[in-house]
């Protein structure tokens, strides 16, 4: 593509219960830098007074990490230098209260494990 991208994962972001009808898919990018970006998209109805915050999260949810709120149905967030994308494998898009908790709510919209390419 020219931009100095490569591809190094995916995965597909599947539903939780309460949220049947959406999607979602994550794609992981290294920059020339060598840093790495995960690229998330969710179509996904937005309940009244929420927004979507997206996190890595390790196999056994031991740990997590918030890589920011989503603004609209794509966007492209920045891997925090110390965040081992082998060791935090799944991403998870959560709905978020606008309660000033940076916690997770617990509920997650979508969540996936990264498959390296």
């Amino acid at each position: 593509q020219g931009s100095g991208l490569t591809e190094v994962a995916e995965a597909t972001l599947d539903p939780f219960p309460d949220h049947p009808d959406a999607v979602g898919a994550a794609v992981v990018e290294e920059r020339p830098d060598g840093t790495f970006a995960v690229r998330v998209k969710v179509d996904a109805d937005a309940a009244p007074d929420t927004f979507r915050e997206v996190w890595l999260i390790t196999a056994d949810a031991s740990a997590l990490v918030s890589l920011g709120v989503m603004d609209g149905e794509e966007q492209t967030f920045a891997v925090p230098a110390d965040v081992d994308l082998r060791d935090y494998v799944l991403v998870d898009v959560s709905q978020e209260p606008v309660d000033g908790d940076p916690t997770h709510s617990g509920d997650s919209i979508v969540r996936g494990e990264l498959t390296f390419l």
